[in-house]
């Protein structure tokens, strides 16, 4: 299953799909169940895991037992109250397991695809422009400290509340708020350099 869903994309509708599947998975081990389940949420947490490993098979390894644990539960499955903050919280701790055992340092966060504002996207050098203006929104994110990092990628890309980040990172809200505050002005403060060269 771990190697095949990671190919694959589903995406559920709403969470009160997932909690009915969920409740299928918990009291009838249902199979068409848990495999749409997996397909959703492999994607998600395997960019997430991979956030803080900066390792692609040791993401793939902790995602995969993240996402095992919920066909082994049974009906204890039943009494997690919300699915998605339960698998990025369990992502979290079993992928902060591995850099324990590692013990190499801080990791690195891969970057998603920014989304760069020009004129006419459709003109090659406008196509240049933007990609040249990705890359540095890459570069200034994978700089920022690593609690930064995945405080932004949470809210901005995976649209958590800060409230939910606060339950997926084990911090408090004053701290995600600052932790965003800090990314925001040192993404800006790159971006703001680069534009200032191209003039």
């Amino acid at each position: 299953m771990n190697r095949t869903g990671k190919s694959r994309n589903y995406t559920l509708r709403s969470n009160s799909e997932i909690l009915f599947l969920q409740n299928r998975v918990a009291y009838l081990q249902d199979e068409t169940a848990y495999k749409k389940l997996f397909f959703h949420f492999h994607p998600v947490l395997l960019k997430f895991a991979d956030a803080i490993l900066n390792n692609r098979d040791d993401a793939e390894e902790v995602v995969s037992e993240v996402l095992l644990k919920v066909w082994t539960m049974g009906r204890e499955l039943n009494y997690v109250e919300n699915l998605t903050l339960y698998l990025y919280k369990s992502t979290r701790n079993k992928a902060f397991d591995y850099l324990r055992k590692r013990n190499t340092g801080l990791p690195v966060v891969a970057m998603s695809d920014a989304e760069a504002q020009v004129a006419d996207p459709e003109q090659p050098e406008y196509k240049l422009m933007a990609n040249e203006l990705d890359q540095h929104f890459q570069r200034a994110i994978r700089h920022l400290p690593r609690q930064c990092q995945l405080v932004f990628r949470l809210v901005k890309e995976q649209g958590f509340t800060y409230k939910q980040v606060t339950e997926i990172l084990g911090i408090s809200l004053n701290t995600a708020e600052t932790h965003m505050r800090l990314a925001l002005k040192k993404i800006r403060i790159a971006l703001d350099d680069y534009l200032q060269l191209q003039k």
